[in-house]
């Protein structure tokens, strides 16, 4: 077939791969702390400070696109690693709203068991308050990642020509010649992104019950 036969097409969906894991990744370990926290915990600037968290899903893509662009012109990032980190700043309010959404059904009263019982603060999150929450956190990733997947606005300003995602070079593809592998890929796209929010489905389905 010739969309795996391509160089170009197997790199980039090499890099889709990278850039949304690593930025899933970022998500997660930004995310995950800030979305416990917002649900569990109660504080006057609370509501404030999700208003600021979800900033980046409110303000239009292309702006944030053309912001980040002249930050990583001046830092020289246009590699995996600027990449992910622009579209983890997508993903973490994602994974703070379901992850705090989950957290807001822990009962404290498991919590506070746990440390009456002798458990420190770090086996309390590890043991009791993330495995409660893990639907929301892993909605959350698998959130991220498909935002991640087929992103193409902030991909497009920052991306370099040796390093394209899927939709970059479909977007490439597009504006230099008509090429049937273009709809292969965007068929590619389409059904790995509907897998995943099929897994959140059952997820969520499978914790309702």
């Amino acid at each position: 077939m010739a969309l795996f036969a391509s160089g170009q097409w197997v790199a980039s969906s090499r890099h889709s791969v990278e850039v949304a894991l690593l930025s899933t990744a970022i998500a997660l370990l930004l995310g995950v702390p800030a979305g416990l926290t917002l649900g569990l915990k109660v504080w006057r600037w609370r509501e404030l400070t999700l208003a600021l968290v979800v900033v980046p899903l409110v303000i239009p893509t292309v702006v944030l696109a053309i912001g980040m662009y002249k930050v990583y012109v001046w830092l020289g990032l246009h590699d995996l690693l600027g990449l992910a980190a622009a579209h983890a700043m997508i993903g973490v309010p994602l994974v703070v709203i379901t992850t705090m959404s989950s957290a807001r059904q822990i009962n404290p009263v498991l919590l506070l068991a746990a440390r009456s019982l002798g458990a420190n603060p770090f086996k309390t999150f590890f043991f009791v308050t993330l495995p409660l929450a893990r639907s929301g956190v892993i909605s959350g990733a698998i959130f991220a990642f498909v935002t991640s997947w087929d992103e193409v606005v902030i991909a497009n300003f920052l991306s370099s020509p040796t390093y394209r995602t899927i939709p970059v070079q479909m977007w490439a593809q597009i504006t230099e010649r008509v090429d049937p592998t273009v709809a292969a890929m965007a068929s590619v796209l389409f059904v790995v992104s509907m897998a995943m929010m099929a897994g959140v489905t059952v997820l969520r389905w499978s914790k309702s019950r």
